[in-house]
């Protein structure tokens, strides 16, 4: 066996050879942890949003002082032309403004319908969650889930639009079903102060 000078070698083992160049190889488990990281924080500030309505053309939302955060629900949109619910266009506005009675017919049909959609959803999401937990846990009930997003609705109502036509909605709201009834609204930036009483 031979024996060499000790130094730099290339790899004929000749001395002095060409310096090798450095490649730095970042860790995949160190890379991964890192994504994972930014997935969760992201997630986290997703959620903590709370729900983002888009505001149509032609409603202008009222101001107020104080607001909380809205949970994501149905939506009834109050225009000057047209009552929405959703997306889907239910009645005219100035035909229920003109109306004697308080029921609004076609808004009840379409909430009774996304409440019935919600309940079959709830429904089928309660037998696999019991389905599951009786997979893992044998002789325990599983708890039932809180979810009735499809009881609540918020509504997006036009500044301008009169009381009495505003009341005729909410009535119909609450007899179709809906529980718990959220008005959206601009966050007033500088409220008024209140007079104070000397």
């Amino acid at each position: 066996m031979a024996i060499y000078v000790p130094g730099k070698r290339d790899r004929h083992q000749k001395l002095g050879g060409k310096k090798r160049g450095v490649v730095a190889i970042l860790s995949l488990t160190a890379m991964v942890d890192m994504f994972t990281v930014l997935v969760v924080f992201l997630l986290q500030n997703y959620a903590t949003t709370g729900q983002v309505l888009e505001i149509p053309e032609g409603v202008e939302l009222p101001t107020a002082a104080q607001v909380k955060e809205l949970k994501p629900t149905n939506v009834v949109i109050i225009s000057d032309n047209d009552i929405k619910v959703n997306s889907t266009a239910v009645a005219l506005t100035p035909t229920v403004k003109e109306q004697q009675d308080w029921m609004v017919e076609p808004l009840k049909a379409e909430i009774e319908r996304l409440i019935a959609k919600g309940e079959a959803d709830k429904a089928a999401l309660t037998s696999q969650l019991r389905s599951a937990v009786e997979r893992i846990k044998t002789g325990d009930q599983a708890a039932e889930p809180a979810i009735d997003e499809f009881r609540r609705m918020t509504i997006q109502a036009d500044k301008k639009l009169d009381f009495l036509t505003l009341k005729k909605i909410m009535y119909t709201v609450t007899e179709a079903g809906v529980i718990e009834i959220n008005f959206a609204v601009l966050k007033d930036s500088k409220p008024e102060e209140a007079p104070t009483v000397q």
